[in-house]
């Protein structure tokens, strides 16, 4: 095994977006990511376990720690430490992996909790934010699944399938852009930029404020609904009919949950604004063989409460908006944003600081996921691995200070699942569960 080339550079600065994500992470509002994968049937653990030593080697973010450096600011270097993969076993039915908050400064920013009861196996993959976006994220996984795979049918995996190049890892968070298209688009960015110093968005329900040194052991909290294969169908089909996306159609149903809800709970005002933060790829061709790292970005959509009286109406106002969004490159104004904000007094952990809240829900749609693994499936779409089969597929973004919920909407064997997790410290699992109920029953199934 070639070690040298897969161990990072000492001393490699981050990007303007990990220092962010960085920065962003608390005791209390820890800034990891998670994604859950339940077996039912038999795993090997021995060559899971395997199957991730062998993969993540080539992605050398996930065995790095990050330190200060006096002259070049927070820089990453490899931890030397072994991959932490925990496996337990118990009897209780139905039990998972229970995550502890990654202290990045001391530690890779990446786990694996492995539980195996009698109801099968669950998997949690646990990433700091500043390592990696969510589909560097899946992709790792979708590796982790194809060689392990291979293992268990007696095959050898393929040695670095995707010739990942560490090289390339400066080009992570680069987006693309230039002064010819800063000022082609300058008016578009400048009302961005006006969008996210002067609205202040507000949160779901009020919220206390928490000290945010204050340790939270049970901040990873989430629920899960999922349509079955003829509703998911029917939810593709009239994002067809009205000539607009899956992604415009989850933001449409997501500010009419929140309005609805609002309204039922007493906490609807009519001149707030309402904010979902959504992630934006910055992923470009040169960008296909970089290993796990964050290659994207953040946009924002504001609604008022009025905007959400008619669905139609605002179904295509949402349309216009994301198309505008993507034609005229709004993906650039949040960097732009950080990068100026970081050669201000006190930084990008001052402007964190000084908003409670930033967004009052994130959305993340990570499609159809595993569709395109070269994996025997059931006849229902699942993945067959030897005697296992992957049941069920859970991701989660991190919650923030004031962004009391964060939507997963992901399409695995045909079917439309929606992760919520939900800050427990200012929403009861009561409340969670109304709110995504809402979301499922906004249309006849």
């Amino acid at each position: 095994m070639e070690n040298n080339k897969n161990i990072i550079p000492n001393s490699l600065p981050l990007t303007i977006f990990e220092k962010y994500m960085l920065l962003d992470d608390s005791l209390a509002y820890p800034m990891d990511s998670f994604r859950n994968l339940r077996f039912s049937g038999s795993l090997n653990i021995e060559l899971f376990e395997l199957s991730i030593l062998s993969v993540v080697r080539f992605h050398p973010l996930l065995n790095s720690k990050i330190r200060y450096d006096s002259r070049l600011g927070y820089v990453w270097e490899d931890t030397s430490q072994p991959v932490f993969i925990r496996h337990v076993k118990t009897q209780t039915i139905s039990t998972e992996p229970i995550p502890e908050r990654i202290d990045i400064f001391n530690e890779s920013g990446f786990k694996v909790y492995i539980a195996e009861n009698s109801d099968g196996y669950s998997i949690l993959f646990q990433f700091h934010h500043v390592v990696s976006d969510g589909l560097g994220e899946m992709n790792l996984i979708a590796d982790i699944l194809t060689d392990y795979n291979d293992r268990i049918n007696g095959k050898i995996p393929q040695e670095n399938p995707h010739d990942l190049d560490l090289s390339l890892l400066k080009l992570r968070g680069s987006s693309g852009l230039t002064l010819k298209k800063y000022f082609r688009y300058f008016i578009d960015t400048a009302f961005t930029t006006n969008q996210l110093l002067l609205r202040t968005p507000s949160p779901l329900m009020p919220c206390i404020k928490r000290d945010l040194n204050e340790p939270d052991q049970n901040y990873y909290q989430r629920i899960a609904i999922e349509l079955s294969a003829e509703d998911t169908s029917k939810y593709f089909a009239s994002a067809k009919l009205n000539n607009v996306t899956i992604n415009d159609l989850l933001i449409r149903d997501l500010f009419l949950a929140m309005n609805k809800c609002r309204d039922e709970w007493g906490y609807s005002r009519r001149r707030a604004w309402l904010r979902i933060t959504m992630p934006m790829s910055l992923r470009t061709e040169l960008h296909k063989r970089i290993p796990a790292s964050n290659n994207v970005t953040m946009v924002f959509i504001d609604r008022r409460r009025a905007a959400c009286s008619d669905a139609d109406k605002l179904l295509q106002g949402i349309s216009r908006e994301t198309n505008w969004i993507k034609r005229t490159e709004q993906k650039h104004v949040l960097l732009l944003s950080l990068q100026i904000c970081n050669f201000l007094p006190g930084g990008i952990g001052r402007i964190l600081r000084t908003r409670e809240c930033r967004a009052t829900a994130v959305l993340s749609n990570l499609g159809r996921v595993f569709e395109s693994l070269q994996l025997p499936k059931r006849s229902d779409g699942r993945l067959m691995l030897g005697n296992a089969v992957l049941e069920e597929v859970d991701a989660s973004p991190p919650i923030r200070l004031g962004t009391l919920i964060s939507i997963s909407a992901l399409t695995y064997s045909n079917r439309l699942r929606l992760i919520l997790r939900y800050d427990a410290k200012n929403m009861t699992q009561d409340k969670a569960g109304q709110f995504l109920q809402t979301i499922y029953h906004l249309h006849d199934k």
